[in-house]
């Protein structure tokens, strides 16, 4: 099942901590949660509705982090297609439109922030997606699948650019035949007093050979209400056959 969208303002989740690296951070443990909401064809003849309410919980430690989350996700479109994985699909092109819900998979992430002299800062990123989706709803691969990635941060005062790049190892599952990943990206942020302003592009190998490539830009915006409390809107667009058409969402962030 597709993950929430997580940004590095809010939870350092898919690239890197662009805007203040870990090595930069003083500890602190932080809840997140909000609500993801994407609609689109997927190359199929009809849409699938995607909405996700994400819980997830981070640790960080000066230049270590460990993070881990997971999210109620409601589906409603053709059988035998999970949105956002990369074109993950039995091949039933306009099958049965059913609707769906349940508990989305488990991802555990740890990183570890290098400063590589001036203001330029590398991640090395492990990630473990633990298959608590149901298999049988469609809502998950049913796999264990491992992610290894690194990231570069380079800060030049108030904006800030990174690239991530990665492999991405999934495990077997009875209803798919998955293949191992490359996948990749980038972004542009800049910092202002406490609002924050992003723009990240995300792209991954279709997990079945032939399946089309997840492709997508995210936009968002982060305003820093206090030291403990953050706040975040964002939109998406897809590129791909393997990526939503549209989609959007907020969270709140507290930190203790």
């Amino acid at each position: 099942m597709r993950k929430f969208k997580t940004f590095l303002l809010l939870a350092a989740a898919p690239s890197a901590t662009f805007v203040a690296s870990p090595a930069m951070a003083e500890p602190y443990l932080q809840i997140s949660t909000g609500v993801d909401y994407s609609s689109g064809d997927y190359g199929d003849t009809v849409n699938t509705d995607y909405l996700a309410v994400p819980v997830a919980v981070k640790y960080q430690a000066e230049n270590f982090y460990v993070r881990a989350s997971t999210s109620w996700v409601s589906v409603k479109g053709p059988s035998g297609f999970i949105p956002g994985d990369g074109g993950v699909t039995t091949g039933n092109a306009g099958g049965q439109v059913v609707s769906r819900s349940g508990l989305g998979d488990v991802n555990l992430t740890a990183g570890y922030s290098i400063f590589l002299g001036g203001s330029t800062y590398f991640d090395a990123v492990g990630k473990v997606k633990l298959p608590t989706a149901s298999e049988s709803k469609f809502l998950g691969t049913g796999s264990t699948d491992f992610t290894a990635q690194g990231e570069i941060l380079h800060s030049m005062g108030d904006v800030s650019i990174g690239a991530f790049g990665g492999r991405r190892f999934n495990g077997s599952s009875t209803l798919f035949n998955l293949r191992d990943v490359w996948l990749g990206g980038a972004g542009v942020y800049y910092k202002k007093n406490k609002t924050a302003i992003s723009l990240d592009y995300e792209w991954r190998q279709g997990s079945i050979a032939g399946a089309p490539d997840t492709s997508e830009a995210t936009a968002s915006v982060t305003y820093e209400v206090s030291k403990a409390l953050r706040l975040q809107g964002y939109s998406y667009t897809g590129f791909s056959d393997g990526s939503a058409d549209l989609g959007g969402g907020m969270q709140v962030s507290v930190r203790y």
